[in-house]
């Protein structure tokens, strides 16, 4: 048997392994080769980042050879239970957090997907009694055929990735093939494209009214569970959204409260997702650097007033301006980086000060200088970071770096 797998990196790598183990010639491809492909593979796998569109995907569509994914090749040779978690911002942090939960409850537990970990490295470990949470982007749900999650959480649906879809529309509908794949899904009702879906297997959380599990005066209500927000580690009211989506889909898997409760507390977040790096003279920095997107800085400029917000960076083709307002409110001044950095100026010059500096320390520097006592400097680039960094880590640790050198120079 021969199969084409695209793609090199992680998930790539991961699938041809699994594919060997399982008796196939492989032939790993990246589009920047010129390898010779098989006419007639028996499979085609392409990794996440290779478009539906791509030449060669097309071919073998038309040849009538079947191309699938790397979480459909994974799931293949899986078992157990799947908990899926997309949405533009926060699934990450609330796959770490599910994952978390089960693992302190005793559960035999899996974590991967798009947290970094191929699904097709570990598929084979998976049990029927073994619980695995995926992490899954709009990329990996386009390519799923027969995968099958117990539990799937949409968090929110904004618009991210337009240098790839042609239209917001076609985003959503990549992120809500996930619907179909699911025993059970868990919606938040206040974001617009998903609160007026409605099917008996379908169950919502929500910050602004009331739902299966609902935010009020500082708890999160949920059937015979109350939950004070203040005593969970995570802040900010994009982690309540974190919290209640995963309440309710650990309920769905019948965990206890007791359970729940022990897990949450003992989650303290991941990193740069707004990390308090540390306080100089009474200025709060924070790295974000896992905003990535428009909605994501949002989240973060809900969460603090009297920002001197850092950002900018790699061109998705987003509109920033819907954030004037928020802006006005809580940003006292912006210094803007990377592609994006004119795109910034041009947007909010007129509501707040906006410095451009050519490097992640040049803009410590300048945010230190523009910030007082009891002002937040955050770094929130709602940008990609690859016009200046390998990745969104590589962003962070590098505005840590700026920030641990700047502390030791003032402390002198």
């Amino acid at each position: 048997m021969k199969a084409v797998v695209l793609g090199k990196g992680k998930s790539g790598k991961a699938a041809a392994e699994l594919l060997e183990k399982k008796g196939y010639r492989v032939i790993l491809y990246d589009d920047k080769e010129p390898t010779e492909l098989p006419d007639f593979p028996d499979l085609v796998v392409k990794s996440p980042g290779i478009p539906s569109y791509h030449s060669v995907v097309v071919s073998y569509k038309k040849k009538g050879i079947e191309v699938i994914g790397e979480i459909e090749l994974a799931y293949r040779y899986s078992k157990g239970k799947i908990i899926s978690i997309t949405g533009t911002n926060g699934k990450s942090t609330t796959t770490a957090l599910i994952y978390q939960v089960l693992k302190e409850a005793g559960y035999k537990t899996f974590i991967g997907g798009n947290f970094g970990i191929p699904f097709s490295s570990f598929a084979e470990e998976t049990t029927d009694d073994s619980i695995t949470v995926l992490e899954l982007s709009s990329f990996q749900i386009e390519d799923l055929k027969d995968f099958r999650s117990s539990v799937s959480i949409i968090l929110n649906i904004t618009p991210d990735h337009m240098n790839r879809y042609k239209s917001f529309e076609e985003y959503v509908k990549a992120k809500l093939k996930l619907l179909k794949h699911s025993e059970f899904c868990i919606l938040n009702q206040d974001d617009p494209v998903l609160r007026n879906l409605n099917r008996e297997n379908f169950f919502f959380f929500s910050r602004k009214g009331k739902a299966d599990a609902f935010f009020e005066k500082g708890k999160i209500f949920c059937k015979d569970l109350k939950i004070e927000v203040e005593l969970l580690p995570l802040k900010g009211v994009h982690n309540v959204e974190n919290y209640m989506g995963a309440l309710l889909a650990l309920k769905k898997l019948k965990l206890s409260n007791e359970k729940i409760l022990n897990g949450f507390k003992t989650f303290y977040g991941l990193p740069h997702r707004t990390e308090l790096v540390t306080e100089i003279n009474g200025i709060k920095f924070i790295n974000d650097s896992k905003s990535t997107n428009v909605d994501s800085l949002k989240k973060a400029l809900e969460s603090y007033e009297n920002i001197i917000l850092i950002a900018g960076g790699s061109d998705k083709g987003l509109d920033f301006s819907s954030l004037q307002k928020l802006v006005r409110e809580r940003v006292k001044g912006i210094v803007a980086i990377g592609e994006t950095a004119e795109q910034f100026k041009k947007t909010f010059s007129d509501i707040v000060d906006v410095r451009i500096s050519d490097t992640i320390f040049q803009a410590v520097k300048t945010a230190y200088k523009l910030a007082s006592s009891g002002d937040v400097v955050l770094l929130s680039p709602g940008c990609a970071s690859f016009d200046m960094f390998k990745n969104f880590e590589d962003r962070g640790e590098k505005f840590k770096e700026a920030v641990k050198l700047l502390e030791e120079k003032v402390a002198g």
